[in-house]
C-alpha cells in the first residue's frame, strides 16, 4: 500500500532513475538533456550529451547537438574561450561521419562567421544551399557575410532569400533596415516595421526606428519611437542616452539632463552620459554640477578625451568671467 504522505518524484528524479537503470543507453541521456535545456541549464545538457558521444561516437547527430552546446555556452559566457573550438572540433567530427549533415553544416559555416573567416564559412553554406535551398539560415549567414564583406548587393540578396523562405524571418529584416539606414534611406523604416509586425516587442527594431529618425532630423517621430521603446524596456540605458540627444536638439537642456540622469541611473559606468549631462548643466548655467559629471566622466574613462577638454574650457572660461 502506497504511503500518501510520500511526494511523488520530480521529473528530473524520474529521469536520473531511467538512466541508472540503464547507463548504456543514449536515449535516456538525450531525455534528460532536453529537459535541462528546457531549464536554461545548458551546462548540465551538454555532460548528458558528452555521455551520449561516448556511448555512441559514430552518431553525426550527437556530435552536433554537443557542438551546438559549447557554442550556445561560449554566447553566453565568455570566460569559456575554449567552447568554440570544442564547437567546431564536434562540428567537423559530425561532418566526417556524415559529409551531408545540414544542421553540422550550417554549424561550421557560422562558427567560421563568429571567427571572422568569411570566405571560410562560404564554402560550408554554399553546400547546403546545394542540398537543400529552402533553409532560411544559410542565406541569412550568407547574407551577414557579405554585408561584412562590403558587398552589400548580394546581402541584399541573400536576406531576401532568407525572407522568401521564412517570411517571418526577424533577423533579415532588420539586417536590410540596417544596411539602408547606413545611407539614411527611409526603406529602412520598412523593414523595422515589418519586424515589428511579426514581434512588436523586437528591442533591436524599435531603437534602429527610433534611431534611424534621430539620424535624419524627424525629432518629434524619433521621441514617439524612444518613448514607446522605454515604454516596453524602461531600463533601457541607451535608449534615454539618445532621447536625450534629441532633446539637446530641441533646445531642452534641462529634459535632457533628465534623460542622461535615467541613463545613469541603469548604468553607472555610463561615462558619455556624464559627459553629456554635464554639458546640460554647463549650457544651463550650472557651473558646478558641469564640473561634478565632467570629472565622474573621466573617473569612470581617464582617457575620455571629450570630457578632458569640456573640463580644461569650464576651467578657462570661469578665470576670464573672474577677472
Amino acid at each position: 500500500m502506497q504511503d500518501k504522505n510520500l511526494k511523488p518524484k520530480s521529473e528530473l528524479a524520474l529521469l536520473s532513475e531511467d538512466i541508472t537503470k540503464n547507463p548504456n543507453n543514449p536515449s535516456v541521456f538525450i531525455k534528460r538533456a532536453i529537459y535541462f535545456e528546457a531549464k536554461d541549464n545548458l551546462e548540465a545538457a551538454l555532460m548528458d550529451y558528452k555521455e551520449c558521444v561516448r556511448l555512441a561516437p559514430n552518431n553525426e547527430q550527437y556530435h552536433f547537438k554537443l557542438a551546438s552546446l559549447y557554442f550556445e555556452i561560449a554566447k553566453i559566457d565568455r570566460l569559456k574561450r575554449q567552447y568554440p573550438e570544442k564547437a567546431f572540433f564536434h562540428a567537423e567530427k559530425s561532418l566526417k561521419l556524415n559529409p551531408n549533415y545540414i544542421p553540422s553544416l550550417i554549424l561550421k559555416g557560422e562558427l567560421h562567421l563568429i571567427e571572422s573567416n568569411l570566405k571560410e564559412s562560404i564554402s560550408p553554406l554554399n553546400k547546403v544551399i546545394e542540398l537543400d535551398y529552402n533553409s532560411p539560415k544559410a542565406h541569412l549567414l550568407k547574407g551577414y557575410i557579405y554585408s561584412l564583406l562590403g558587398e552589400e548587393d548580394k546581402a541584399i540578396q541573400f536576406f531576401h532569400n532568407a525572407i522568401d523562405i521564412d517570411v517571418n524571418l526577424e533577423d533579415a529584416y532588420i539586417q536590410l533596415g540596417l544596411i539602408y539606414q547606413k545611407n539614411n534611406d527611409s526603406t529602412a523604416v520598412i523593414y523595422y516595421k515589418n519586424t515589428l509586425r511579426i514581434n512588436p516587442k523586437n528591442k533591436l527594431a524599435l531603437y534602429n526606428l527610433a534611431k534611424f529618425y534621430q539620424d535624419v532630423k524627424l525629432w518629434n517621430e524619433s521621441i514617439k519611437a524612444y518613448t514607446h521603446l522605454l515604454q516596453l524596456y524602461p531600463t533601457y540605458a541607451d535608449g534615454y542616452y539618445n532621447i536625450g540627444f534629441v532633446h539637446i536638439k530641441l533646445g531642452l537642456y534641462d529634459i535632457a539632463a533628465n534623460d542622461f540622469s535615467q541613463a545613469i541611473s541603469f548604468n553607472p559606468a555610463f561615462f558619455e552620459a556624464y559627459f553629456s549631462r554635464g554639458h546640460c548643466f554647463e549650457t544651463l548655467g550650472d557651473v558646478y554640477r558641469a564640473e561634478l559629471d565632467y570629472k565622474e566622466a573621466l573617473r569612470i574613462n581617464p582617457d575620455y578625451q571629450d570630457a578632458k577638454d569640456a573640463l580644461k574650457i569650464l576651467y578657462f572660461n570661469n578665470q576670464q568671467i573672474r577677472k
